[in-house]
């Protein structure tokens, strides 16, 4: 947190803990300008934020479960009262919603990681009355990227920003250890839509594996697939993005960065993973349903996959350990896709700068 005095207070909510790379990196950047209270879910010891923040309150329980819910919306009204708050970052319509008549009487930032509608396939227009009216006391709205900021209604977009999912300058310089294995870091937010499919169709090879896996289970089916095979996966729990940065950089051969088509929030998905890969010089695993791969693929960035549903595994273990090392990397977009070139329009968003 900033020393000086600041007489800017965002009050900051999130259902994650303070562990999420892309929340760390908007709570260090606007505890440049201002004072950080958050109110989050989950125990203080994944809270990487705290160092940042002025206060951390936290709600022990199960994510979004109505005892929660209520608990954040009781603790956020103290907080309005007690709290000379001067705007509100919010983190998805989702959990948006249940603060909304309250948020008229402040400055509000929705910030839109996955969109509650594209989930839902409900992408530009449709319900477009509907949208406005859940928009309505949000003040600025951030997107992920240009994509993102073309799907939402055009009766909007002037609330909207586009602040990319860029991870910060990684000076960290170290050789890829070598390794006749294949090595797969697959981390963030895990799950059957995400790639514990993949990364179990290879485990079952039998080939030589070895999967790092950090972040967070979105189903017990990824949770159990560690337990199953505890001498290729190492499971490093939540960790802090620089630490993930540098796995990526000294032992993976590959970025996992893969989505199931199963909605337009995934098909339009704009994955940190992507400005990971470029960072660390570490190429991606992706599928080509997704948007952004095409990008990918234009920019020599990874390996691209035909499709999300894979027919032989053991031509594409042989596939990808065939094509490891053989990638490029340009030093002109490692300095151009960082965080610290789109901050300002975090600050924007707040009126802070």
């Amino acid at each position: 947190m900033n020393s000086a005095q600041n007489t800017h207070c965002i009050l900051f909510i999130s259902t994650n803990d303070g562990s999420d790379m892309r929340i760390n990196k908007e709570v260090r950047s606007l505890a440049k300008h201002a004072d950080i209270i958050f109110l989050g879910v989950g125990d203080k010891a994944n809270c990487y934020v705290s160092p940042y923040c002025k206060q951390v309150f936290l709600i022990r329980g199960k994510r979004n479960s109505a005892f929660v819910l209520i608990k954040q919306v009781l603790v956020f009204l103290k907080l309005l009262v007690t709290k000379k708050i001067s705007s509100i970052h919010v983190i998805n319509e989702q959990l948006y919603i249940f603060f909304y008549p309250f948020l008229f009487f402040k400055h509000t930032v929705l910030d839109l990681f996955d969109s509650i509608f594209l989930r839902k396939n409900i992408g530009g227009e449709k319900l477009k009355w509907i949208k406005q009216l859940v928009y309505w006391p949000a003040n600025k709205i951030l997107v992920t990227d240009e994509n993102r900021y073309n799907l939402m209604p055009q009766a909007v977009h002037s609330k909207c920003l586009v602040l990319p999912n860029f991870p910060e300058y990684f000076s960290y310089d170290a050789e890829k250890e070598s390794s006749a294995e294949l090595r797969i870091l697959y981390n963030g937010w895990m799950g059957l839509s995400r790639g514990t499919e993949i990364i179990e169709g290879l485990l079952e090879t039998k080939l030589p594996l070895t999967i790092f896996m950090a972040g967070w289970f979105s189903d017990d089916y990824t949770a159990a697939l560690v337990k199953k095979y505890p001498g290729n996966i190492q499971f490093l729990g939540t960790i802090p993005q620089r630490q993930a940065l540098k796995i990526a950089q000294q032992k993976a051969d590959y970025i996992l960065c893969v989505y199931a088509p199963i909605n337009q929030n995934n098909i339009n998905a704009s994955p940190n993973k992507v400005y990971d890969a470029i960072q660390t010089r570490t190429p991606l695993i992706i599928n080509t349903e997704v948007k952004v791969s095409e990008w990918v693929k234009i920019n020599g960035l990874g390996f691209i996959l035909k499709k999300y549903h894979i027919d032989d595994y053991t031509s594409l273990y042989n596939d990808l350990n065939k094509a490891k090392g053989t990638f490029k990397f340009s030093d002109e977009l490692k300095m151009h896709y960082t965080w610290e070139r789109t901050e300002d329009n975090l600050f924007k968003a707040h009126k802070i700068k």
